[in-house]
């Protein structure tokens, strides 16, 4: 759950610095100028982390239409071919994070307002990006189990 309040927290901060900003903007006509870039950073924080969550408790929003009239061996089959699928896909993805933090670190990249080095921020995100990566493993795991596993012989 300690994913979920990281989460709760930046968007909470978020959400008090637009508010603020908007007050600042239309009171006073001195809005911050570092808005944006709080949100674009924030906002990778919030996705990596809380789809990390999303995964490990199974939240996501599937259609299953069509798997609730197959027999529970084939739903178990299609569960595993997508687990893996998603396995597959988000390796990919956190290696590449993980690539594009090294490459900011090196190049020493900064943001344009706030000058803050994007590479300790990226590497914020590429750590969150593990959590999803370890709950697809989770999830295929159990979807190898329930294919393969102990069947009732009733």
């Amino acid at each position: 759950m300690w994913l979920a309040r990281i989460a709760m927290v930046i968007l909470a901060i978020l959400a008090l610095m637009t508010f603020t900003d908007v007050f600042l903007r239309y009171v006073f006509n001195a809005p911050f100028h570092f808005t944006f870039e709080i949100t674009e950073l924030s906002m990778g924080l919030i996705v990596y982390f809380g789809l990390g969550l999303v995964t490990h408790t199974e939240g996501h929003i599937s259609v299953d239409i069509l798997t609730l009239r197959l027999n529970d061996r084939l739903r178990a089959f299609f569960s595993l071919l997508t687990n893996f699928l998603a396995l597959i896909y988000l390796a990919v993805l956190v290696w590449r994070v993980w690539y594009r933090a090294n490459e900011l670190m090196v190049a020493g990249d900064k943001t344009q307002v706030l000058l803050w080095d994007l590479g300790p921020h990226a590497y914020i995100m590429a750590f969150g990006s593990i959590f999803m990566l370890t709950s697809m493993m989770l999830l295929t795991g159990r979807s190898l189990r329930d294919l393969f596993g102990k069947r009732d012989p009733s």
